[in-house]
């Protein structure tokens, strides 16, 4: 477990203190709890600076949970969440023509691409909106900025023999001369669609009887933006550093052999419930609020994945919504306030930099929610069970660690030769 557990919250980041946004509240006998925090900041020097949320979140949890998230979200003006997206799901931002025909493109190529998976051929950017919104709650609003080229022209919708042309006028502004951009929806047969395979942490959840953040939030909503780096940018930072993106993408997504192993196995935790009246899922939870909670576990990540992982995956990643705020303050005087909804991991620097940030921001609010908890008290986890998990624990940290040293070891040694 420790491998999926490490990539539910990512790594944490060097800045600021971890403990200052994941704990454990564990009572022996009672209750084994994972606790995220939430904080607020205020900008007392700058009146018209939006106050900011940033919200730890662990991607699988309880369903009360992203319900308190949700409830504590309704009250701001906007959202700026993370997700790792395709490219051209983000407004377009490119400053010469070259660029703006480039990201046009990405867009109609993304609105192309979810258009071959809908059960109806779109005919215009709401009605596809509303039916990608079936598939994934935040792709309504990637089809809403993909909708608009890169000139601030909405894409048409024209339907044609073999389906649907979605097509950009381009710089000129005029249809159907030799400037315009053109793609066109492709409907896979039915024996060339494969199945997507199942997140993994949506699938981790589904065997815990716990919820999936990405079908539990409101990413369908007006005021919820992609604050995010595209699939395209991360492997090009990871390619930077020497480093591939598709071993971890493929990880999450379900699609390599080991995750499938692991699905293989998450499917065995419903067998071993039923023999056990649900001791193997509450162990389950229990590793994951034990290994979570353990300081400094995840900042292990860097060493498995390879030097910069860091710097891609949390500091990155991080100056996207940092860099929206910006934006926010600067364009949109009439928004009072901002959340940031990012993966726990992210939010020692986050809080960092935000505090660090010209405005002056400092904190003025603080609340703990409830993660993932198991009741021991009505669990049929033995005490024994939970000293064996804690056990085992610590035998698998230790062997990290001791893997690590032995790497940076060898990398110092290979250094001097």
């Amino acid at each position: 477990m420790i491998g999926p557990a490490i990539l539910l919250l990512a790594s944490l980041g060097s800045n600021g203190d971890p403990a200052a946004w994941i704990r454990t509240a564990n009572e022996p006998e009672v209750r084994s709890v994972l606790e995220i925090a939430s904080r607020r900041y205020e900008a007392p020097s700058d009146t018209t600076t939006p106050d900011v949320w940033l919200i730890g979140v662990t991607h699988i949890g309880d369903a009360a949970y992203y319900e308190a998230l949700t409830e504590l979200l309704a009250d701001v003006d906007v959202v700026l969440y993370e997700s790792v997206m395709p490219d051209g799901a983000r407004p377009h931002r490119a400053a010469t023509e070259t660029a703006r025909r480039a990201s046009t493109r990405q867009g109609l190529e993304l609105l192309a691409t979810i258009g071959g998976r809908t059960e109806d051929m779109p005919t215009d950017a709401e009605t596809f909106a509303a039916a990608a919104e079936e598939i994934d709650l935040r792709m309504g609003n990637w089809i809403r900025a993909a909708s608009t080229d890169a000139w601030g022209r909405p894409i048409d919708y024209l339907p044609v023999a073999a389906g649907l042309q979605l097509r950009s006028a381009g710089p000129d502004g005029e249809r159907a001369t030799d400037d315009d951009l053109v793609v066109e929806v492709v409907r896979p047969t039915e024996s060339d669609e494969p199945t997507p395979p199942r997140n993994l942490q949506a699938a981790l959840a589904d065997a815990l009887g716990l919820r999936y953040q990405l079908e539990s939030m409101p990413y369908a909503a007006r005021n919820w933006r992609v604050s995010d780096m595209s699939i395209g940018a991360i492997r090009t930072a990871f390619a930077r550093r020497g480093m591939e993106f598709d071993m971890l993408g493929d990880m999450l997504s379900g699609s390599s052999i080991p995750a499938q192993l692991i699905n293989t196995m998450l499917g065995l935790i419903a067998i071993g419930d039923s023999l056990s009246g649900g001791a193997v899922s509450d162990g389950v939870k229990v590793v994951l609020v034990e290994l979570l909670g353990t300081p400094g576990v995840l900042d292990m990540t860097d060493r498995q994945f390879g030097p910069g992982f860091q710097d891609v995956i949390i500091v990155e990643r991080n100056t996207v919504p940092l860099e929206d705020l910006e934006r926010i303050i600067a364009e949109e005087p009439a928004i009072d306030s901002v959340a940031i909804l990012y993966g726990a991991a992210h939010m020692p620097d986050l809080a960092v930099r935000l505090v660090q940030s010209e405005h002056g921001y400092e904190e003025v609010d603080v609340r703990w929610d409830r993660a993932i908890g198991v009741d021991l008290e009505t669990s049929p986890l033995t005490e024994r069970d939970r000293k064996s998990i804690r056990r085992s624990i610590r035998l698998a940290l230790a062997g990290l660690k001791r893997e690590a040293r032995l790497a940076a070891q060898s990398e110092a040694a290979s250094d001097d030769e």
